[in-house]
């Protein structure tokens, strides 16, 4: 049986009306964004050598490599 757990990685950023539409908390928003992926691609980049065992709920036990 494969694993079908969804995980949701970078944050949402809530939106806000009244500043809906100008740059600058677009700005803001992509900054937010691509500082959460980094982060993400550094931990990634990690256990791309040795690889990641990863137990699902189905208690089947995988070893994962990116």
């Amino acid at each position: 049986m494969l694993c079908t757990c969804v995980v949701g990685w970078l944050p949402t950023v809530p939106e806000s009306a009244k500043e809906e539409g100008k740059t600058r908390y677009t700005n803001y928003k992509c900054i937010i964004w691509h500082q959460a992926f980094h982060f993400i691609l550094n931990k990634l980049a990690k256990l791309s050598k040795i690889g990641y065992k990863y137990r699902c709920y189905d208690k089947i036990t995988w070893w994962l490599f990116p």
